[in-house]
């Protein structure tokens, strides 16, 4: 049997002036990166009035993660600038409450949740696809962990697919047929609005024909420039850049050549595409890191809504980095006659070693084809 001792101040408001008796549900959290369990709130009420638990304090703690515990609660309180001590003590050998139930009660909650998964499946061009694989994973939790249920199922000539009458912690779905493979890893194209599918609401997952592969330019590629604003001007192509008017972006980045620790300066950057545009793909900026891959499918481009530039700015600190975010954009070239993706993000400075930094990955369809993949 356990015994703990857990010290707290609550406010004046919430304590009587006479000590008394408080009943106590303690509210556990799993601690990151160890074995034990943190205690985030107690909720308290007298034998006569409730507290208000909006209201009630915050402790934190660390105890030894143990199902079976004996829990003694000693709170300090100030009253009136007088402290006094009340003890709180729970002398059953009753088990741990998260959110106020036991892990079993959590656990048979979590597994009774409907999973009901109602889908469809389309081509490139929207059109149904009937005879798809759908496979679904059951997650049952359990004491020691989980257990996984299998079943299965086909696409409908309308591409409609359903699980009903499954209950469990989660579901897990993928679709699988010869001779097409899904738009971008196993997530859907489309999701129901409210987040829960329903018959007139579905999931939509897109596959694309195998036969379909453009013979596309990419690449992934770092350019070290000066922040001075001087323009710079890359050739997707060529995967080159260069201080010459030629190719298809002008990049230019604008911060002081000696910043002074600490003092605000002004800085910005902006991407122009020459003889074409940029189509920005609606999605929040990430902060730094490299440019492997695109986070999200682009594989076709939209014919209108390009603009012919982008620009972004702000103040940094001298000792800061400045960056205008992950952006995405497609891209409108070489007068209109081709169609692209790129992913893109621009430093000032970056790091110690470098004053100005370029960073995009990207990919074009020399044929004229909007299509990206």
């Amino acid at each position: 049997m356990l015994s703990l001792t857990l010290s707290l101040t609550v406010a004046a408001a919430l304590l009587p002036v006479q000590p008394q008796i408080f009943k106590a549900s303690i509210f556990i959290r799993q601690h990151d990166g160890d074995r034990r369990l943190r205690v985030v709130h107690v909720e308290r009420a007298t034998s006569g009035d409730e507290f208000d638990k909006t209201r009630g304090a915050v402790v934190v703690a660390n105890v030894e993660r143990k199902r079976q515990a004996a829990v003694s609660l000693r709170c300090l309180a100030d009253v009136s600038n007088n402290v006094q001590s009340t003890e709180v003590v729970n002398t059953s050998s009753a088990p741990f409450l998260i959110m106020g139930k036991t892990p079993q009660q959590m656990i048979a909650e979590k597994n009774s949740q409907s999973q009901d998964f109602y889908g469809k499946v389309i081509d490139q061009d929207g059109q149904p696809i009937p005879d798809v694989g759908v496979s679904a994973t059951l997650i049952i939790e359990t004491d020691e962990g989980f257990n996984t249920e299998p079943h299965s199922t086909k696409t409908d000539l309308d591409g409609l697919f359903e699980f009903t009458g499954l209950h469990g912690a989660s579901l897990g779905v993928t679709i699988s047929k010869p001779g097409y493979e899904n738009e971008w890893r196993n997530d859907p194209y489309k999701n129901p609005d409210n987040g829960r599918s329903s018959p007139t609401d579905r999931v939509i997952y897109k596959m694309w024909s195998t036969d379909i592969h453009e013979q596309l330019i990419s690449g992934n590629k770092s350019f070290e420039i000066q922040p001075d604003g001087k323009p710079h001007f890359i050739s997707l192509t060529d995967g080159t850049i260069s201080d010459q008017q030629s190719g298809d972006l002008k990049v230019w980045i604008q911060y002081t050549n000696q910043p002074v620790r600490g003092q605000l300066y002004d800085w910005s950057a902006g991407i122009e595409v020459l003889n074409g545009g940029l189509f920005e793909v609606p999605q929040a900026a990430m902060n730094s890191g490299f440019i492997d891959q695109f986070t999200m499918p682009m594989y076709v481009a939209p014919t209108e809504g390009y603009i012919p530039s982008f620009q972004h700015g702000g103040q940094i600190k001298g000792g800061q980095s400045g960056e205008i975010g992950d952006r995405y954009f497609y891209l409108l070239i070489n007068n209109g006659k081709e169609y692209g993706r790129m992913h893109i993000n621009l430093f000032a400075p970056y790091g110690r070693l470098h004053p100005g930094l370029i960073r995009l990955s990207y990919a074009i369809n020399p044929s004229g084809s909007r299509i990206l993949r």
